[in-house]
């Protein structure tokens, strides 16, 4: 008597008890669930609208590669004319150096000019590099990162002929990397004639200014390197007997120098170089009274009468890729997203600069990351929904339930879509991953509705009843399972410190995402399984 009551108190008290306002959660749903079996077409209807709608609004938020990471400083860099001394350099540099300094948001400025020590850039005089590490956020002035550059960029803009890239010290190495130029997005020229590639890069860059959301848009120059050209006249060398090499060799030795002695000390050898001094070879009208000696000691003549002597323009740098000689276009963007800026500037470039025959056009930069990345998403994810519905079938050896379950999947797009809209962020690969995770938690909450339903039908309970009593059974975990992930991301979708602009699309299309795929699984799901066959007893399977 007494193990038949201790049993029994054991069982009462392990049994599983439901609070009131489950009960009253549980009974308002099961309500709620007769009033959309009454209207299941209307209820398909709408559902589908707003998936409908949530699609068609979806490039309105705009795409990237990955969200901007805020590094906590600012990455500066200055290229002036190839011809700039570097006494101006130095000047530029001071002047640069006081209005940065005179943000209450700086902590400090370092500045660098020229190539570093160790030589592993080609880098000139006219190359100016500053390093601004900035204070905390709640010390700024300005709300965003991008007001504060925007500020900058005004004020340096007053200094005449001055070419800014506004970067970040990591993000400035990885754009370099990318596509050999410091920018987010990069327009590559190919062709072989230098002065055409030129041309059509200061085209370019004027179509891509006029964009709006571009920045620091500049055509990597080509020319501006000062020259000498010395063209012998073949004919006056003819005349006076004199030999080319002869020439040659006399300019060779005047400009550039020859080694005439050797000079050891110890076991050191050192050339002796016979050059002019810069006095005498720094101005074109010197060189061309550069005395050429005449044959046979006869004399000497001045090379202005043997050759054609001018200043002139030449290549700065030629810079190729895959054999073929090319031309950069950068540009950074700020207030719009890679996206929608590169389709417009992409149209806009095809309508305004024609390219010759032979000369192509390349897009890179953040944006060729970003495509390379969607299109590998394009091929995984239905990979992944195909496995997924193997898996299902599998489980419920029956199509039906499978392509149900699976069906609740794109419902997650709403939340997600609309949870990046009030976040004000794009889509993005981070992006892209929350939704896919997101899909395999409204995967989940469908089986876990299914199989209870399937469970109750088959121990003979009508259609209509066994979807009421099992979604009504399955609320609790469904809903539970929500909030665990909800919640457990909600801090990372609201967070906005440093680091935090690569986690909150993914936290926020989570967050969004569940909600959606909640509300859809316990709403449409049952209404989608009262279809497909009459109300009677399901049989029972062996």
């Amino acid at each position: 008597m007494v193990p038949t009551l201790l049993s029994y108190a054991l069982n009462k008290d392990m049994a599983e008890k439901e609070s009131v306002w489950l009960h009253r959660l549980q009974t308002g749903y099961r309500a709620l669930l007769v009033r959309l079996q009454l209207r299941r077409r209307a209820t398909i209807a709408v559902s589908v609208l707003i998936l409908a709608a949530a699609l068609l609004l979806a490039p309105l938020l705009g795409s990237e590669f990955l969200p901007k990471l805020d590094e906590g400083n600012i990455w500066l860099t200055i290229s002036l004319p190839q011809s700039s001394a570097l006494s101006n350099t130095k000047e530029i540099e001071r002047k640069v150096r006081a209005v940065l300094s005179s943000y209450p948001e700086v902590k400090a400025v370092i500045t660098h000019v020229g190539r570093p020590d160790d030589g592993t850039d080609p880098k000139g005089p006219n190359n100016i590099e500053i390093l601004v590490d900035l204070k905390p956020h709640d010390e700024w002035r300005f709300a965003t990162k991008d007001a504060l550059v925007d500020s900058m960029s005004a004020k340096l803009a007053t200094i005449p002929g001055l070419p800014t890239n506004f970067s970040q010290v990591i993000q400035d190495s990885v754009e370099e990397s990318l596509s050999g130029a410091k920018g987010e997005i990069a327009v590559k020229v190919f062709g072989p004639n230098l002065e055409m590639l030129e041309t059509k890069g200061r085209q370019i860059a004027s179509v891509l200014d006029r964009i709006q959301g571009s920045a620091d848009v500049a055509a990597l120059p080509v020319g501006g390197q000062s020259e000498v050209d010395i063209r012998l006249r073949r004919e006056a060398l003819a005349r006076y007997g004199i030999r080319v090499t002869d020439v040659n060799l006399m300019i060779q030795t005047a400009l550039g120098g020859s080694a005439v002695n050797v000079f050891y000390d110890g076991e050191r050898r050192y050339d002796v170089t016979l050059r002019f001094g810069p006095n005498f070879r720094d101005q074109v009208d010197d060189i061309a009274n550069l005395p050429v000696a005449l044959p046979d000691g006869k004399g000497s003549i001045p090379l202005g009468d043997l050759a054609d002597v001018e200043l002139r323009q030449g290549a700065s740098r030629i810079q190729r890729e895959a054999g073929s000689r090319n031309v950069i276009v950068k540009a950074n963007l700020r207030g719009r997203d890679q996206g929608s800026f590169v389709a417009e500037a992409q149209k806009k470039v095809a309508a305004e600069v024609a390219l010759p025959a032979g000369y192509t056009l390349t897009w890179g930069g953040q944006f060729e990351n970003q495509q390379r990345a969607m299109g590998r998403l394009k091929v995984i994810v239905p990979i992944t929904l195909g496995l997924i519905f193997s898996l299902l079938f599998w489980a419920f050896r029956d199509i039906r339930p499978a392509l149900l379950v699976l069906a609740m999947v794109p419902f997650t797009l709403i939340g997600g879509f609309a949870g990046l809209g009030f976040a004000g962020l794009h889509l993005s690969v981070s992006a892209a991953v929350g939704f896919i995770a997101v899909a395999g938690i409204s995967v989940q909450n469908g089986v876990i509705m299914v199989e209870q339903v399937i469970e109750i039908a088959r121990r003979g309970a009508p259609r209509s009843e066994a979807i009421l009593d099992g979604a009504m059974l399955r609320l609790r975990p469904i809903v539970m399972t929500a909030l665990m992930a909800g919640l457990g991301l909600l801090p990372a979708a609201l967070s906005h410190g440093i680091g935090s602009e690569t986690q909150r699309p993914f936290a926020v299309v989570i967050v969004g995402g569940i909600v959606s795929a909640t509300l859809f699984t316990l709403l449409l799901l049952p209404v989608l399984l009262s279809f497909g066959g009459p109300d009677r007893p399901a049989a029972k399977r062996n």
